[in-house]
């Protein structure tokens, strides 16, 4: 009589739903702007640059919102999983220095945990691909100033409304 033994790697199925359930609430919580310089890096695979031109916000926006979903889902006590996110989002960064690289590469080589947290920071990356699907499946993210909304209406449909009701009253 032998037994099949599942590797500890490979979660359940049923375990990988959970995960992507908590991950997508997780970033659902996010603000607006954030979930959409996210999902038009991470589905329509725009550089910061690119983002940066179609929303006319600055790099460095683009970067502490893509570090700010980067770390959805994850512990905001774990330190070094959070210089890891950092060091991740900078690195895509067409800002990102050769002074910084090699910080980077001294950062990493300092100590294996560090290594460790960047690998994780990694398959965290690749673990929010099915989330951005499902948040991103219909289509907002991909209006111009989609971001710029009041309790999820787009700001022309609260002042068509409110042009509504005025006229209403007038009339």
């Amino acid at each position: 009589m032998s037994r099949l033994l599942l590797p500890l790697e490979h979660p359940t199925p049923a375990a990988e739903h959970h995960a992507d359930d908590a991950l997508l609430h997780a970033l659902k919580r996010l603000p607006r702007r954030v979930q959409q310089v996210f999902l038009l890096n991470r589905l329509d695979q725009l550089d910061f640059a690119s983002i940066a031109a179609r929303l006319d916000l600055p790099l460095a926006s683009i970067e502490r919102h893509m570090d700010q979903a980067l770390q959805a889902g994850r512990s905001r006590r774990d330190v070094l999983a959070s210089v890891a996110g950092q060091w991740y989002v900078r690195l895509q960064s067409p800002q990102v220095t050769a002074c910084e690289r090699i910080d980077f590469r001294r950062w990493l080589d300092a100590d294996m945990a560090n290594l460790q947290a960047f690998h994780d920071t990694e398959l965290h990356w690749r673990s929010l691909l099915a989330p951005a699907r499902q948040l991103g499946q219909d289509g907002w993210y991909q209006q111009g100033r989609a971001a710029l909304s009041l309790g999820g209406c787009s700001v022309a449909v609260g002042l068509g409304v409110a042009v509504l009701v005025l006229f209403g009253i007038w009339a």
